[in-house]
């Protein structure tokens, strides 16, 4: 399945169009109760390990993530930051796209061009940089690098 279709917009345009057409949220509630499962974060990135024909370790240690933090993000006994949510999906090598839903999938808000960091990032994402690619960005413009902040090699 492609991360496209796993949070897929096409159908959330849908459920919004039918949600503000509804006079009865009951009866929509129970017609889309199958529709309305948001998958978690630890499942989204373990999909995207299949996808990606990548084991949890490179994904790991592309991110450069440490394996304990990293495999409790996997079983989902561990919620990840921002930060560490941009270095899997520079590991993954997603596309701005698929970066802003795994965003969304963890509970962060997209990448803001306002933000002179994200801006950088977003311009990493763009051009297919590596972790270390994107971290040399961000030192380059005096930025704070990724997991600087919140350790992630626990």
């Amino acid at each position: 399945m492609h991360i496209a279709n796993y949070v897929d917009p096409g159908t959330t345009d849908k459920l919004i169009s039918e949600l503000f057409k509804t006079d009865n949220i009951d009866a929509f509630l129970r017609a889309h109760e199958g529709e309305l499962v948001v998958p978690s974060f630890a499942s989204y990135i373990t999909r995207l390990c299949k996808d990606k024909k990548i084991t949890v370790s490179a994904a790991l240690d592309k991110a450069d993530i440490g394996v304990s933090f990293g495999y409790a993000l996997f079983n989902g006994s561990r919620k990840p930051s921002r930060d560490t949510v941009i270095k899997l999906a520079i590991a993954f090598g997603l596309n701005l796209d698929d970066t802003q839903k795994l965003l969304s999938a963890a509970g962060f808000g997209g990448l803001y061009p306002k933000i002179k960091r994200d801006a950088v990032i977003v311009y990493a994402i763009q051009r297919g940089y590596t972790l270390y690619q994107t971290q040399e960005q961000l030192s380059r413009q005096q930025l704070t690098e990724l997991g600087e902040a919140n350790s992630d090699r626990r």
